[in-house]
């Protein structure tokens, strides 16, 4: 992995861009501090499908946690209303996720 100063970066542009096609990643420094990174496309797709992976898994976990946590309450119910009760409150919640950009689904 290439560091080098913005300055650098400005002059030797075309060449940086030709090294990340190639799987280089650059970094570039502002005043010896990182400021940026320069890698190629497919890396950048990879990281947004590690992202979006892990936010999926985020959400479900916090769905998962949902669905004890009513389970923990309704123990007087009986189990057909419990799981009644879970599935409604999870779907709801998967909803608000949805609304807010947080997960989606995608039809297979």
């Amino acid at each position: 992995m290439a560091v080098i100063s913005s300055t650098q970066a400005k002059a030797r542009f075309s060449e940086l861009v030709e090294k990340t096609e190639k799987g280089a990643e650059v970094i570039i420094q502002r005043r010896g501090k990182p400021v940026a990174v320069i890698l190629s496309y497919q890396t950048y797709q990879d990281m947004l499908a590690l992202r979006e992976k892990a936010r999926r898994e985020e959400a479900l976990a916090r769905l998962r946690a949902l669905a004890r946590e009513v389970q923990a309450q309704n123990q007087a119910l009986p189990p057909e209303e419990r799981a009644s009760l879970a599935d409604n409150l999870a779907r709801e919640a998967a909803e608000n996720l949805v609304q807010k950009g947080v997960i989606q689904f995608v039809e297979l």
